[in-house]
């Protein structure tokens, strides 16, 4: 992951909202998480919308080009997205 001053408007993926969509900008560290990410279809530059948060730190449903993901909290707060 590289730095990013706070001013580049980039934060974690668990502060959108329901309907809310954004640019990943960078996926978390380690090869090994990195791949994981690729391999669900989420990769720089995609565009992801918030379908639902779940209670309770339950997990996320994001939408990814047409496809639904739910992915833990824990995971997605090392994707780092900027709102649009």
């Amino acid at each position: 992951m590289r730095d990013m001053s706070p001013d580049e408007g980039v934060v974690p993926l668990t502060t959108l909202l329901p309907g809310e969509r954004a640019k990943i900008v960078a996926l978390g560290a380690g090869s090994g998480r990195q791949r994981h990410f690729r391999t669900m279809g989420l990769k720089e530059g995609k565009i992801v919308e918030i379908i639902a948060a779940q209670p309770a730190r339950g997990p996320l449903v994001i939408d990814v080009e047409g496809t639904l993901i739910a992915i833990g909290r824990g995971m997605a707060r090392q994707i780092l997205i900027q709102k649009i």
